[in-house]
């Protein structure tokens, strides 16, 4: 009984500690917004000099960063419509997997539109 008493107090107060700590390991942490942008704007070329979608970036207003299985970079960013000049604000998850062919896989979730996947190489 002391003992199950004993192990639930450790439990607890691990998982106090874990909580208060800055990033947890495989958690999401705030990603540098220049490296993001490069990133992103390297992306967008490869993807540009494809079949599009055809953007450029104007604004990264957040960025996450987060190790899955590769690299997750999760942005918000104002983008700019090649073909319309409309700014649109998107949500953009690049995935980079680079020791998989076309391993850069590259999510737009805009407003009103539906959710484009793409995929480059590295």
């Amino acid at each position: 009984m002391l003992s199950t008493k004993l192990f639930l107090l450790l439990s607890c107060l691990v998982s106090v500690a874990l909580a208060q700590s800055e990033h947890l390991v495989g958690g999401a942490s705030n990603a540098d917004l220049l490296e993001a942008e490069k990133s992103l704007n390297d992306s967008l070329s490869k993807l540009a000099a494809g079949d599009g979608p055809y953007y450029e970036s104007k604004e990264v207003h957040t960025a996450t960063k987060q190790v899955v299985a590769g690299t997750l970079l999760k942005l918000n960013v104002d983008l700019i419509d090649k073909n319309s000049q409309a700014v649109k604000n998107c949500n953009v998850e690049i995935w980079s997997r680079p020791w998989l062919p076309n391993g850069i896989q590259v999510t737009f979730d805009c407003p009103d539109e539906e959710k484009v996947v793409k995929k480059h190489s590295a």
